[in-house]
């Protein structure tokens, strides 16, 4: 027990591991990569797990260069049979894919285990993984982002079982629905890196600029940005703004572009494909108002992740958000947000005009932001995960 105590406080090494095509445009390359840094700013060495894919989406480039990363960090890609790559796979009817896709993550988390470093800890978002190698680690730590499924919920109810298995919860309903375990769960939605993420005072300009930065649908489920930009439509037939937004996919940035150019209103709006992690601060930086117009539905409503609304929240730009319960959650926080109701887009446009009309209020909900939001850094959160590790030795 000394021993390990001993490293804890002094050498901790962590496995970092995912089962996702890596490196990715998508957010939750940059997760993986905050998430990381934040162990290193902790005191601890990194290496990140991730398997070797060669599908159509491959991106060519080792993550280190990708993510431009020169902390203590080190990636070990780990040989995989990538089905996804596989026209049969393309063929299957959805149910089989889940089904061979996580009968395929088994097989490569048993794979796993013979590349380990002698690391204490493991995290993933994946139980599956963790369930197939807990063994091999003194502690193993699960974020659980979203709602479980099939075998996930097998391979969580095992893993509550074990006493070195530490639950993380994004949002409260995560936090019900992970309580049985041995060790109780943690509540810590998603973090922002305030040294990236930092307030920059603009100029006041006449013309304000709205903006949205993400990605526009989630497990195929739109997240409100087209409702959104129709009420701006509407507002810009009698009062003068302008709107960026960038994310993806392209068939959704397309469905939008094509709204905009049938109302001519394509000079009061911007449009861009999703950009690299390391310029998403200084896009973010040129909004004068955040939107997160997320829909009322079962995965929005319950497991929806904070991480855009913290990233605004970081730089000081005042943010209009669905009230959702995974947003109304965040009322704890005290962030500078101003809520709509979830899909009354009616609503959505009379908030927007308020915010747009106030600047008393727009500096009110930035004052706000800033004064509360380093709570939430991600280096403080693991923090809070480290000393929970180790609160339960002994």
């Amino acid at each position: 027990m000394e021993k390990w105590l001993s490293k804890l406080k002094d050498n901790k090494i962590v496995a970092i591991i995912l089962y996702a095509r890596f490196p990715s445009e998508m957010a939750y390359g940059n997760h993986i990569i905050q998430i990381a840094n934040s162990f290193v700013n902790n005191g601890c060495e990194v290496n990140i797990y991730y398997p070797k894919t060669y599908n159509k989406k491959t991106i060519n480039e080792k993550p280190k260069n990708y993510y431009q990363v020169n902390q203590n960090i080190n990636f070990f890609e780990v040989d995989n049979l990538d089905i996804t790559s596989s026209k049969f796979y393309e063929l299957m009817p959805l149910i089989f894919q889940k089904f061979f896709y996580t009968l395929n993550t088994f097989i490569w988390s048993k794979k796993l285990i013979k590349n380990f470093k002698g690391e204490q800890i493991a995290w993933s978002t994946n139980p599956n993984i963790l369930r197939a190698i807990y063994k091999a680690f003194d502690k193993v730590v699960y974020e659980k982002h979203g709602q479980a499924r099939y075998l996930q919920k097998v391979s969580i109810n095992f893993l509550s079982k074990k006493d070195n298995f530490f639950p993380v919860a994004l949002t409260k309903q995560s936090r019900i629905e992970l309580e049985k375990s041995v060790n109780s769960p943690l509540y810590l939605p998603n973090g922002v890196d305030g040294s990236k993420f930092k307030f920059k005072r603009r100029e006041s300009n006449e013309i304000i600029t709205i903006g949205y930065l993400g990605y526009l649908e989630t497990y195929g489920k739109d997240k409100g940005v087209l409702d959104a930009v129709k009420q701006i439509v509407e507002i810009n037939k009698y009062k003068k703004t302008f709107t960026k937004i960038v994310g993806g996919p392209d068939s959704k940035i397309n469905q939008i572009k094509e709204y905009i150019n049938s109302n001519k209103q394509s000079e009061h709006f911007e449009l861009s494909n999703e950009i690299k992690f390391n310029k998403v601060p200084s896009e973010i930086s040129t909004f004068d108002i955040g939107i997160v117009p997320y829909p009322n539905n079962a995965h929005f409503n319950l497991y929806a992740s904070p991480l855009k609304i913290f990233e605004l929240a970081s730089m000081g730009i005042p943010i209009l958000a669905s009230n959702i319960k995974s947003h109304l959650d965040l009322e704890e926080f005290n962030l500078g947000i101003q809520y709509f109701e979830a899909g009354n887009f009616e609503d959505f446009r009379k908030q927007l005009e308020k915010l747009l009309d106030n600047e008393e209020l727009r500096e009110e909900l930035q004052t706000k932001s800033l004064k509360n939001i380093q709570d939430l850094y991600w280096d403080n959160r693991t923090k809070i995960i480290l000393n929970s590790i180790r609160s339960s030795i002994g």
